[in-house]
């Protein structure tokens, strides 16, 4: 009897002490965890060395002489320089090269000016024409200038030294002025004179870029 009481009095208190459990506490929402592809920073392209921009050059040639000159690269196949020369005067060189191929062994295609001021030319022209001294005052100061084309070869590197042999063919202008002299008891004087002839040209050149 007391049994059925104690399980009648548990039937009934049941559902109250469901009702007073307190509930479970809600759960804590998820944090978002952002990929890690999307909080790095992009790495910086690596950028390429670009070549030097100026170069020293030294060269010996004909008709050029001896030139000290400079050169300027704005793009890797193309060069231009400038450079002071002598031979038998003061003089100056203009030019204008191609290098298509960026390589240890690379072919080069070059066009220049070059002029030559006043100087021992009309002394040398003299003496190597057979001019009699007597003769000599007929012919004045003169001075030469060319254009030439060559195609060579160039060794080494755009990026330091490099070797360059050239050859061609140039159109070679020479002016003088001309003089008065007596001639056989004559009295002889001459008017400026130019002469011009297509060469053979060749030239050498140590170039050194920084």
């Amino acid at each position: 009897m007391r049994l059925a009481a104690l399980a009648l009095v548990v039937t009934l208190s049941a559902p109250r002490l469901a009702v007073a459990a307190p509930e479970d506490p809600p759960a804590a929402p998820e944090a978002s965890v952002a990929p890690a592809s999307a909080t790095a920073a992009p790495a910086a392209p690596a950028q390429e060395e670009r070549d030097p921009m100026f170069g020293l050059g030294l060269t010996v040639g004909a008709p050029d002489g001896a030139v000290l000159s400079f050169t300027w690269a704005p793009l890797s196949w193309l060069m231009v320089d400038a450079g002071f020369a002598y031979t038998l005067a003061p003089g100056m060189v203009f030019g204008l090269e191609l290098q298509p191929i960026d390589f240890v062994i690379s072919p080069t295609l070059r066009g220049e000016y070059g002029y030559y001021f006043t100087g021992q030319t009309s002394d040398r022209i003299k003496q190597w024409t057979g001019v009699p001294e007597a003769q000599w005052p007929l012919v004045g100061p003169a001075s030469y200038d060319w254009f030439s084309g060559l195609i060579g070869i160039a060794l080494g590197s755009r990026r330091g030294f490099t070797f360059r042999l050239e050859g061609g063919i140039t159109y070679l202008q020479l002016n003088a002025q001309g003089g008065t002299a007596v001639v056989n008891g004559v009295e002889v004087t001459t008017g400026p004179w130019k002469a011009s002839a297509l060469a053979p040209t060749a030239r050498l050149t140590f170039l050194y870029f920084f």
